[in-house]
C-alpha cells in the first residue's frame, strides 16, 4: 500500500470507516456524513424499509460486493439466530444492462444461498406453501404510497401473497397489472381518511368499502381466502 501512495495514516481511517455499522442516528453520532455522498439515499431506503415494518436494520460499510458490478447499495441477509452468515445478498448494478445497449435501464438483483435457506427453515419448522390467490394493493395518489406499503407489508407477513406497484404508476395502470388478482384493495384520499380502503372483486369488478383495521387484524376472513 505504502507503495501505491496509501500511508498508515489514511489506512487507519479507511479501516476506521468500514467499521462503522449502526442505524442512521448511531452512526451520524460518530461520523461526519456530510461528505458522503450516498448518505441521504441510504437514509431514504432505511426510512422505507421501515415503514414496511423492517425494524432489524443496520447500515454497515463494512460489506463489500463486486466492486466492479455493483453501481449502488449493496445488501446482505442475515439470519440472528445462526451463524451461518449472509442467507442472501445483492444490491444495485446500473452498469450491467450498459453491457447490452441499454444505459436507461436501472438494475437490482439479489440471490440466496439455497441450501442455507433450506437449513434454517428445516430447523424453524417452517414449510412454504404457494397461494394462488394473490391480492394487488394499489392506491390513488403518491401521497397515500407509504400508507399502502405498509398495509402490502403487514399482509404480506400474515402469509398473504402480495402485488403492490413501487414506482408510482398510474390508478389505470396499477388496474391493468393486477388483472390477474384474485382481488385489489385500493387506497384512496376519501376512504382512507375515514378508515377504509376500497375492496375490488378482480373477477366480477363489484367493489365496496372495507374497515382498514379489519383488514390487517383477520385479513383472511374479510377477503374470504
Amino acid at each position: 500500500y505504502k507503495q501505491k501512495g496509501y500511508s498508515p495514516e489514511k489506512l487507519e481511517k479507511i479501516l476506521e470507516f468500514s467499521n462503522l455499522k449502526g442505524t442512521p442516528s448511531e452512526i451520524e453520532q460518530s461520523f461526519d456524513t456530510s461528505s458522503l455522498d450516498g448518505w441521504n439515499e441510504l437514509c431514504n431506503l432505511y426510512d422505507s424499509l421501515k415503514n414496511r415494518g423492517i425494524g432489524n436494520i443496520r447500515i454497515n460499510f463494512g460489506i463489500v460486493r463486486g466492486l466492479d458490478y455493483y453501481s449502488g447499495i449493496v445488501f446482505e441477509a442475515f439470519d440472528t439466530t445462526s451463524d451461518l452468515g449472509a442467507l442472501v445478498g445483492g444490491g444495485r448494478y446500473d452498469n450491467l444492462p450498459n453491457a447490452f445497449g441499454r444505459n436507461d435501464l436501472g438494475a437490482t438483483g439479489v440471490a440466496g444461498g439455497v441450501e442455507r435457506i433450506i437449513l434454517r427453515l428445516d430447523e424453524q419448522g417452517i414449510s412454504c406453501i404457494p397461494s394462488n390467490d394473490t391480492i394487488s394493493v394499489l392506491y390513488v395518489n403518491d401521497e397515500l404510497k407509504s400508507d399502502a406499503i405498509n398495509c402490502a407489508s403487514k399482509l404480506r407477513k400474515l402469509g398473504i401473497s402480495i402485488n403492490i406497484d413501487l414506482t408510482a404508476k398510474s390508478l389505470k395502470k396499477q388496474m391493468e397489472i393486477s388483472s390477474s388478482s384474485k382481488f385489489s384493495i385500493i387506497f384512496a384520499p376519501e376512504e382512507f381518511a375515514g378508515g377504509h380502503v376500497v375492496l375490488r372483486n378482480m373477477i366480477d369488478r363489484t367493489e365496496k368499502q372495507i374497515s382498514l383495521d379489519e383488514l390487517i387484524t383477520d385479513p383472511k376472513s374479510v377477503l374470504n381466502l
